[in-house]
């Protein structure tokens, strides 16, 4: 099935399936009070396994990210009590003098926070940075660690993963490394995520870097902070020079999720935003300057309840 064809089932409310687990992608600045998307997330959660694992591996903040989204679960009716954080990351918080998370690098690989993702109901990413997350849970090789190994079975068997803008970024087969909007239509692109290396977005000159995401989703290439960040002209160029014979694009708002029911092969915009959705799959892309012929393209409003 299409990706277009997907989401359009899901906005008109096909009954779900069972077995495979849900993918949700937030936009970003999911705000604490969100009861729309926590509540997709929590329902969507297998009856059987009722754990919540954070993985705050994008973080640089780890101090204040995980007890503010442990917070916020709570809030929305998930005992405390089955809230866990896996140990794998690769920044040090300094606001945290004792611990250094960044001894965490090797917890994609350590059995004991493998067996928290074998636990999970739903896997919970954090922001910051997608490298980090690539790092953390990619081998050097590009083979999965343990612990992606791991989060790919939970999925199959019914559980939740789900991310937050860095988190987000890393759900398609594709990701979007880093980029300026300003510059993306036509300014140069790399292939190198090191490209992306101590460089500013919002200076205007960061050539837009493409890769490989962890491809929970096939085919598609998700840029977050959307229409808050006008990345439009950035998520077109990565559409047309990705290089595969299918790739969409979806661009989701900040405090907006995108949850995707595998075994429903369909999705739906939940929250307070919208989600853009760029298919070229019945046209003509080319990479330079962005040239995109007979491509479909659309904005869905986010459900509420």
């Amino acid at each position: 099935m299409r990706f277009w064809e997907a989401v359009c089932l899901g906005l008109i409310g096909v009954p779900a399936l069972a077995d495979p687990g849900t993918v949700v992608v937030v936009g970003g600045a999911l705000e604490d009070d969100n009861a729309d998307v926590y509540r997709a997330m929590i329902r969507a959660m297998p009856e059987d396994a009722r754990n919540v694992v954070i993985i705050p591996a994008a973080s640089g903040i780890i101090g204040r990210s995980v007890p503010r989204a442990t917070k916020a679960f709570v809030a929305h009716g998930v005992d405390p009590a089955r809230i866990v954080t896996a140990h794998v990351a690769m920044a040090d918080d300094p606001d945290t003098p004792d611990v250094d998370e960044s001894r965490w690098n090797m917890g994609g690989s350590d059995p004991a926070e493998i067996a928290k993702i074998e636990k999970a109901g739903l896997i919970w990413m954090l922001g910051g940075d997608q490298l980090r997350i690539m790092a953390a849970l990619v081998k050097p090789d590009g083979s999965d660690t343990p612990m992606l190994a791991a989060m790919r079975k939970r999925l199959e068997q019914g559980a939740v993963i789900g991310g937050t803008s860095a988190g987000a970024a890393v759900m398609g087969e594709h990701m979007i490394g880093c980029g300026s909007p300003d510059i993306a239509l036509t300014g140069a692109v790399s292939r190198d995520f090191r490209d992306c290396d101590g460089k500013e977005e919002d200076e205007g000159s960061v050539p837009l870097v493409l890769g490989r995401g962890l491809g929970f989703l096939p085919g598609i290439v998700f840029d977050q902070h959307f229409s808050q960040r006008a990345r439009l002209t950035r998520l077109v160029r990565a559409v047309a020079c990705i290089e595969g014979e299918a790739v969409t694009g979806i661009g989701v708002d900040e405090d907006t999720a995108f949850v995707f029911d595998i075994g429903h092969e369909a999705g739906v915009p939940v929250g307070r935003g919208t989600i853009t959705v760029i298919d070229p799959s019945e046209g003509h892309r080319s990479c330079d300057n962005a040239v995109m012929e007979n491509v479909r393209f659309a904005r869905f409003a986010a459900a509420k309840e």
